[in-house]
Parts: C-alpha cells; sequence; structure tokens
C-alpha cells in the first residue's frame, strides 16, 4: 500500500464574524468601484465626438476615469507594485515598512512617553483625586481590600520559608551590612522632622496613651505599690499612686491638646539631634 501523505499546507483559522463582514464589504466596494469604472469608461466612448452638452458629459467621464485610476494607482502603491510592474516608488510599505515602525515609535515616544508628558497628562487626568473618590464609595474599599488580601495570601503561600531565610541571609544581611546606613537613616529623619511627618505619630501615641491612662488607674496603683519601699504605710501608697495618676493623665493630656507642648519641641530636637549624629559620625 502507498505511504500515507499529509498535506504540507495548514488549514486556514476560521474567520470570525467580523472579518467576514469585513471582507464581504470590501468586496461590494470593490465590485461597486469597478462597475462605476466601467460605466464613466462607457459613458466617455459613447460620447466622445459629441457637441455641446455631450463635450461636457465626455469630459465629465474623462475625469472620472482619470480620477479612479489615479486612486487606484495611489492606493495599490502603498502595498505592491500596480499590475505587477515595478514601477518606482511603489510598494511602499513592504520595502519601507522597518523605516516606518521606527518613525511611528519615535513618534509615540517623544509624544507620549516621555517623563514630562506623562506626568502632564497624569496630573491632568487627576488619578489620585478619582482614585479617593472611587474608595470613599461604600464597598468600594472594602472590595479592595478583600482582592488585595487573597492575591498576597496566595502570593505568600507560593513562597517556601527557607527561600525567605536564604534571601534574608545571603542576601540582604550582606548588603545592609557592607551599606553605610547611617547617613541614609539621618537623612530620612531628618526630612521627617523637617516636613512635620511625625506629627500624627505623636498625636496617636498620645491619644492611646491618655486613653489607657483613663480605663487603668488600678494598674497604675499596683505599679506604685510595687515600687514603693516596704516601710510605707499603704495610705500613703495610695496617695500617691492616685496624685500620680491625675498628673499623668493631665500631663498627657496637655501633649496631646497642645501642638506646642514642651515635650513635642523635646522630642523634636531629640529627633533633629539624632538626624545630625547619624549623618556626621563616622561608621563604627
Amino acid at each position: 500500500m502507498p505511504a500515507e501523505t499529509t498535506s504540507s499546507f495548514a488549514m486556514p483559522a476560521e474567520l470570525s464574524g467580523k472579518d467576514v463582514e469585513r471582507k464581504r464589504s470590501l468586496r461590494r466596494m470593490r465590485t461597486l468601484a469597478t462597475s462605476l469604472l466601467v460605466v464613466a469608461a462607457i459613458v466617455f466612448v459613447l460620447t466622445r465626438d459629441g457637441e455641446g452638452w455631450v463635450a461636457y458629459v465626455n469630459a465629465t467621464s474623462e475625469a472620472a476615469m482619470v480620477g479612479a485610476i489615479a486612486d487606484w494607482f495611489a492606493v495599490t502603491a502603498l502595498f505592491r507594485h500596480p499590475l505587477g510592474i515595478p514601477i518606482p516608488h511603489t510598494a511602499i510599505i513592504p520595502r519601507r515598512k522597518e523605516s516606518l515602525g521606527e518613525s511611528l515609535q519615535d513618534f509615540v515616544v517623544d509624544n507620549f512617553l516621555q517623563p514630562e508628558v506623562v506626568r502632564e497628562r497624569l496630573m491632568a487626568v487627576g488619578v489620585a483625586d478619582r482614585a479617593a473618590s472611587w474608595l470613599l464609595e461604600p464597598g468600594h474599599a472594602e472590595r479592595l481590600v478583600r482582592a488585595g488580601s487573597r492575591i498576597a495570601a496566595h502570593g505568600l503561600d507560593r513562597i517556601s520559608d527557607d527561600d525567605v531565610e536564604a534571601l534574608v541571609r545571603d542576601v540582604m544581611v550582606p548588603k545592609l551590612s557592607a551599606e553605610p546606613m547611617g547617613p541614609a537613616v539621618g537623612q530620612m529623619v531628618s526630612e521627617i522632622v523637617r516636613d512635620g511627618a511625625h506629627t500624627g505619630l505623636v498625636d496617636l501615641v498620645a491619644e492611646e496613651l491618655h486613653r489607657w491612662l483613663v480605663s487603668n488607674e488600678a494598674e497604675v496603683a499596683q505599679i506604685v505599690e510595687q515600687r514603693a519601699p516596704w516601710w510605707t504605710p499603704q495610705w500613703v501608697d495610695d496617695r500617691v499612686a492616685t496624685r500620680l495618676h491625675l498628673e499623668a493623665v493631665r500631663w498627657v493630656a496637655e501633649i496631646r491638646d497642645d501642638p506646642n507642648h514642651r515635650a513635642r519641641a523635646a522630642f523634636d530636637h531629640w529627633l533633629a539631634q539624632l538626624s545630625e549624629d547619624l549623618q556626621s559620625d563616622p561608621p563604627v
């Protein structure tokens, strides 16, 4: 039996519905254009030797034929040689597709992908404002958190503990040990103090500390009793604990409510001094 042979030509992929409709429309337009050209040619031949208004019809049909042929030649010359004749300056796209691609690339990069252009367009769009407005709508923030937590959990599940340990031990620790971190940390602390970015944290700590002191008077009394000398009477310890608790609550409330409190100023001064020391002290 003869050996079975397989075709070396792959079957073309089936066209989608839109592609079929486009192909049908293109065929209709070609038929219409060719028919109009034939009609113009027939009119031109029939009115060739006419006079008067017939001459005007002849000139019109002649102009229609010339225009149709010129349009056909111009469009065809972009993609191939008309009638297969290698006329100069035809088949432009196949011959110069690399140059055209580079020109298009340069145009896109210069007009759309430059940092200044992207920054200006993003500022005009107001991405941050739109994102904030979207998050403020009920349910959006919760949906984002749920989706983010699922993605994060899926990603963390795919990371083994051994890989994390190896990354920290072999990459991060040697890198951090080799780099002088003091100046960088000092510069960061300096910028935080300069911009006042730490005030929110101070407010939060003061608020939480005040809430804890108000709600845990017994805890304060117990601490005072544990630290008091063994020979002091109980009533003295109680009075000291009460007084100490009241003063602590009042002092923390003042820090919380007064942005210019001396304790805040002292903390700012300490941070500024720490920043200066980190940037100026030589590495150990």
